[in-house]
Order: C-alpha cells, then structure tokens, then sequence
C-alpha cells in the first residue's frame, strides 16, 4: 500500500510538470503565431498601398504588384529591393522570393524564428521585363493553383513566415526534402523556407500537415486588391481621361461646334464588352436612348471613318497665280488621294504667295473617340525645269463638324515662290492625303504613352459612359443640354440633383457583386447599380437614393465610381459637401471616392 501510495504521488507529479511543460510550449506557440499574424498583416496592408498609390499616379501598368525580392541582393545594400525592371532578354521576376520590404517602405519584417517574409505573386501581376505589359483590371483572377484549386482563383498573392527549418515528410502537395538553410545568397533555394509547392507549375499550399508543413500564410486576393485599384483608376479617369474626352470635340478643333459647349460621340449601346464592337448605330436624327447610354465608342477609326466621297480637285485659294494643269488619283485601294500638277505665278504680281487647298468629307467621326493626324497629309513642290527632288512643304489643315457626324477637312499649304527660288514661271506640286489622318484619339491607342493603360488593361470594358442628345452632333446647331425635363434637351441629374446640369459622365463599374466569376457579359446589372443603368437620367455616387418624398432609400451592394466628364457652367453638383463646379474648374478629386 505505501509503494502503491509513492507511486501515485511520483505520477502526479510528473503529470504536472508536464502539464506545466506543455502549457508553457502552447503559450510559446500562440505568442509565435500572435507575432507572425502581426508582421504578415503589416506586409499585406503596405503591399496593397504599395499597389494602389502606383495605380493612382503614372504606373503604365496599374494594379501591378512588385517583384519579390532579388536573391543577388541579400546580404547587400539592395537587400529588401524588388527585382528592378531589366532588358527584354530578361525573363519575368520570378513567382516567389523574400518579401521586397524597403520597396513596400517597411522595416525588415521577421517571423517568430526571426526568418524574413517571405513572398509570392500570381503570374500576369508583376513583371520585371522592361518591355512587358500587363493586363489587370476589376475581372482580372489570379493564375496560380492554390490548394489544389486550379486558376483563375482569387487568389493574387501570399506572404509567408517561414517558421524553422524542418524535415519535409511527403504528402499530398508536399515533396520530401530535409530543409537546409546555411547555403549563400545566389544559392538559396525557396524549397528550404516554403513548403508544398512546385515551381514550375506554379501551385502552391497555405496549409499542410504538422510532418510537412509549418507555414504560416496571408493570402492577398482580388477582393482586398481590386477595391483600392478602383479607387485608383477613378481618381485617374478623373484626371486623364475626362478631359482628354471634354478636349476632343471643341469649337478650338472643328468649325460648327459652339465655343460654349465640347461635342461628345455617341455610345456603343451595352452589350457583352468582351464581343462588343464598340460601334454605335447609324440611327440619327431619331435615336433611342441606348445610343447615348452604353459603353465608350472605342471603335478603330480604320473600320469606321471612310471618305464620304472622291474629294475634289486642287485649288488655288488666296487669288494670285493658279493651277495650270493636275492629274489625282487614288493610292492603296481607295484609302490615299495622291495628286499632282503644276502651279504658275501670277503675271502681273509674281512675287505673291500661292495657296493651294485639297477637301475631303470623312463619315462616321462623331461615332467614335477621334482625332486628326496631321503627319497623314504632305506637301511637295520642285522645278518644273530638269529633274530636281521633291521638297517638303509645310502644310496646314482645318476642320468642319457636321450635324450627321462627318467632317469636312482642308488641308492647304503656300507653296515655294517660283521667283524667290530662282525657278522658270511654272512648279510642280504633289499632295497625298491618307484616310488614316482621322485616326484613333490617344484615348483608343494602347500604344500611347500618357493614356494607353486605360485600354490596354480593358479599363474600357467595365466603363460605362453617358451622355446626352443636346450634346452630340445631330444637336450641333443647338449644342448644350439645359435643365429640362425635355428628353431632346434635358441634361442629367447627379446624386439626386434637382437639377439636371451634367453633359457627360462615366461610370466605373466595380468588380461584379453578383457574379463575380461571369464577367464579360451582356447583363448589364453585373455591372452598374440600379438607377446607374436604367437609360433614365438619374446618376448616383452613392446607394442611398432620395423618393419623390424625401424618403431616402438605400440600394446595397453597390461599389460604382461616378466620374463626372462636363457640366454647365456656374451650376452645382450637389453631394454630401456641395461643390461649385465650372467649366474651366477641375473636378475635385476627393469627387470620386465619396461613399
């Protein structure tokens, strides 16, 4: 009995040091994984600002995230740098690495075992190739197999605390490797931080079992991505592409457009962005509301703008000296009227300038975002004597807007002066003028260097635009929409304005809250809000909506982004802190982003 008795007592005891023991280890463990939780947080928050404060600023690729570290610069005064931009000959930032922390304005961020973070990104959301573009925007998915889930997933990016070296047992995603951490810098391999993934695929695991697995991971998904990138691209829009659109059309351009209000192009009527052509009907005068409501007409002008007739022959404008014979032509199957002939001085004045003017009629230029390239029409002039070159003059050009959207343009040019260049009483003249000189406006051009994001990363395809019938071409002689309940002449109304003063506007529609997964497609509520998309005129910022009698009444979910194009002068727009907005004014940023 006493044995017994001493037996019980040595097993409670050794149950409570090793209660003790493990309570102590669990509560090491919790305050590990406390820390950890911390530090990941802090990277995922600067990762999303690091990607959103580029988005707003010049970034040619918006939404973008930053390489992971370079494995050269551990060790060294670039430690903690994303991969810089490289030569073409360069390969894309590898998919995973350390967490570029000073890049993203952190200090050195550290897991419990005092590991650095370590990082991965999808593919098609960063880049270190100085020549590669990228594609990202409210529909964009991530491209990595995360859990076994095969992309697209929601997935866009990881950071990871790596925990201690360990043993890798094999499992399901897992592949044996006893992890090894001493090698130098070039040679680290990410198989001895990050478990169960393979490379190449690339596919990737957050969790795994205890014998294979002691990562603890962040995932970065579009939902905490695209949000603050909208925010972005609004602010942007604001900033960039309003006032490309408010400058396109204007009396400064184009004779026949009032200087009191900018012209804008009929919309694209909504169908599936993804198929749309993006062109609008031939439908005026009479036209639905659908042709000033739908998506922006991003439409190539070389499968829309064609000449409306053969243009006329060269004439002679300023009144001294004249054409004494021409030949014209067509060149490249219609789409280039060459002509040549020769010109003389005038007889009793020769010393007078000789002015010679070629007009064209170019159909459907209000159909979409236009602009006149003036590098499509040359001017030559030579001898008429021996067999000199051609010299280049240099010409000028002036446009006409008209009510059924075409516009008739001159290109002219004074010629040399036969006396003054010590020629016989005749030259000759050559003038080519390219369809192509109505080309895309740098809104359409994904090759242009200040507005190319917009359209290159299909920011297009989740916009939708609005004007009004008072404020394109078959108004021309009225231009400017008025506060009217006039379908013909009524502007529309913004955040539950009693006043109808807005002339053009956008709409940025956000990632789809109903189908997230089903974009593109030609459902126009798995895109814009409610009242933002019922070809009324009534545009929200925000869901809360006012009724007939001041009951508000609030539409949810909604993530729409108003950007506002023009407005009359000296009315207000009202929102929940009124602002005074004229036509010379900028709109205030902070517009945008008001909830």
């Amino acid at each position: 009995m006493a044995l017994l008795g001493l037996l019980a007592v040595a097993v409670m005891v050794f149950a409570y040091v090793l209660t003790s023991r493990l309570n102590a280890a669990s509560r090491f463990v919790g305050i590990d994984r406390e820390h950890n939780a911390r530090v990941l947080s802090q990277a995922k928050q600067a990762l999303v600002g690091w990607m959103a404060n580029n988005a707003a600023e010049v970034d040619n690729n918006p939404g973008r995230l930053p390489c992971p570290e370079a494995v050269n610069a551990i060790g060294t005064d670039s430690e903690g740098i994303a991969a810089p931009l490289v030569t073409p000959s360069t390969p894309n930032c590898a998919t995973v690495g350390r967490l570029p922390w000073r890049t993203l304005g952190l200090d050195k961020l550290v897991d419990a075992n005092a590991e650095p973070l370590w990082y991965v990104v999808s593919p098609g959301w960063a880049l270190q190739n100085s020549s590669t573009l990228l594609t990202i925007n409210s529909d964009s998915r991530g491209s990595m197999v995360i859990d076994g889930q095969a992309a697209p997933n929601d997935v866009v990016a990881m950071i990871i605390a790596p925990g201690p070296a360990m043993n890798v047992q094999a499992a399901a995603g897992c592949t044996a490797r006893s992890q090894a951490r001493a090698a130098a810098a070039p040679a680290m391999n990410a198989l001895d931080y990050v478990e169960c993934f393979n490379a190449a695929t690339p596919a990737f695991s957050t969790t795994g079992p205890a014998t294979s697995f002691n990562d603890q991971v962040v995932r970065v998904t579009v939902g905490d991505l695209i949000p603050e990138l909208e925010a972005a691209i609004a602010e942007r829009m604001q900033r960039e592409i309003a006032p490309a659109l408010r400058s396109m059309y204007t009396s400064s351009l184009y004779s026949g457009i009032p200087a009191s209000s900018p012209l804008y192009p009929y919309a694209a009527p909504f169908t599936n962005p993804g198929t749309s052509t993006y062109q609008p009907p031939s439908c005026p005068p009479t036209c639905p509301p659908a042709v000033y409501q739908g998506l922006l007409p991003v439409n190539q002008a070389s499968s829309m703008v064609v000449y409306a007739s053969t243009p006329g022959s060269v004439v002679e404008t300023l009144g001294y000296g004249s054409i004494d014979s021409q030949s014209c032509w067509w060149e490249s199957v219609n789409n280039v009227r060459v002509c040549e002939g020769l010109y003389k001085e005038d007889e009793d004045e020769p010393w007078r300038p000789i002015q010679l003017q070629l007009t064209a009629r170019f159909d459907n230029v209000a159909m979409g975002l236009r602009a006149i390239d003036t590098t499509r029409f040359q001017f030559y002039a030579k001898d008429n004597s021996g067999s000199p070159p051609w010299s280049p003059v240099t010409a000028s050009h002036a446009a006409t807007m008209h009510s059924d959207g075409s516009v008739t343009l001159r290109v002219s040019a004074t010629m040399p002066n036969i006396n003054d260049e010590g020629w016989d009483t005749r030259a000759e003249f050559r003038i080519r003028l390219e369809r192509a000189v109505i080309g895309d406006h740098a809104v359409v051009s994904s090759g242009d260097s200040t507005l190319g994001w917009f359209v290159r990363n299909e920011w297009h395809r989740t916009t939708y635009y609005a004007t009004v019938r008072r404020n394109t071409a078959v108004s021309l002689s009225t231009l400017g929409c008025i506060d009217s309940s006039d379908t013909n002449e009524g502007c529309l109304r913004f955040n539950n304005s009693s006043t109808r003063n807005i002339r053009a506007l956008l709409v940025l529609a956000g990632r789809s809250l109903n189908n997230p997964a089903g974009r593109p497609n030609a459902t126009l509520s798995d895109y814009v809000e409610y009242q933002n998309g019922d070809l009324g005129v009534q545009y929200d910022q925000r869901p809360v909506r006012m009724s007939k009698v001041s009951v508000p009444t609030l539409n949810a979910p909604w993530n729409d982004r108003v950007i506002l194009v023009d407005w009359n002068s000296g009315l207000l727009v009202p929102d929940q802190a009124t602002v005074a907005l004229t036509s010379s004014s900028p709109l205030p940023p902070r517009l945008t982003t008001l909830p």
